[in-house]
């Protein structure tokens, strides 16, 4: 143990001064909230289209649900090969409609790359999102909904006063765990990108795996994990305060 030193919070230190984490933030940041959002209204769109009644209902159903079953390194390798700027689909797609004159360079261009990952991930996670609003318009009143279209209201009216408050809780746990989902999306932009290029992709949870298992920097890997940790625990907060707002206005 003599050739062992204690550097104290060094680690941390060297990690928020450096450049390249204040870029691997931003990237996690733009990930994160991007994806959640998308997401989220993505899959909202979707349950109130499917709420209502109507021929076919249950094929689309289980259609949309496809993106959520799809293992995602499978999921990953398909999006890859259909982003690839030579023999993938939809830069063939686009250049036989005139859209562009050549095939789009999509996960290799550092401009496009985190935006091509978000497209993906947005499409895996949308159906979760699905799911859990669905279940929470089936605790919306239909006596209110009735109610308030005889007082004269309009759809959004209706979807504004009545839909969207009894939608608040379980709205504020989709997003929750939307956003821990998305801080520790590992498969996608690993698989797809590997973090590049030139870093252009990667984020937190890409840079702690390079650090650790690349240039074998252990420390600095655990240090990196112990701010993802907090982060992750400050959600976790949160979430734990959603699911149980309802026990404690019941309880007071």
């Amino acid at each position: 143990m003599k050739d062992k030193v204690f550097i104290g919070l060094d680690n941390y230190a060297r990690i928020l001064t450096s450049r390249s984490f204040r870029e691997v933030t931003m990237n996690t940041f733009i990930w994160t909230v991007a994806s959640t959002f998308f997401a989220f209204l993505l899959g909202l769109g979707a349950a109130l289209s499917l709420h209502r009644e109507f021929l076919g209902r249950g094929v689309l159903r289980a259609v949309l649900l496809i993106p959520y079953v799809v293992s995602a390194v499978a999921a990953s390798y398909v999006w890859k090969w259909l982003y690839h700027s030579d023999f993938g689909v939809i830069g063939a797609l686009a250049v036989q409609f005139g859209l562009t004159d050549r095939p789009i360079n999509f996960i290799d261009n550092i401009h496009t790359v985190l935006p091509s990952l978000i497209v993906v991930n947005i499409w895996k996670e949308f159906s979760f999102a699905m799911i859990m609003l669905m279940a929470g318009l089936q605790t919306v009143p239909d006596q209110l909904l009735r109610a308030a279209q005889v007082d004269g209201a309009n759809a959004w009216q209706r979807f504004w006063h009545v839909t969207v408050p009894h939608l608040k809780g379980v709205s504020m746990v989709t997003v929750l765990l939307l956003m821990v989902a998305n801080f520790n999306a590992f498969i996608i932009p690993w698989i797809m990108t590997s973090g590049g290029p030139a870093g252009a992709s990667d984020i937190w949870i890409t840079q702690i795996y390079t650090i650790a298992f690349g240039r074998q920097r252990y420390g600095l890997a655990s240090a990196y994990s112990v701010i993802l940790f907090i982060v992750m625990m400050t959600l976790g907060y949160f979430y734990v305060r959603a699911l149980t707002r309802g026990d404690d206005t019941r309880v007071k």
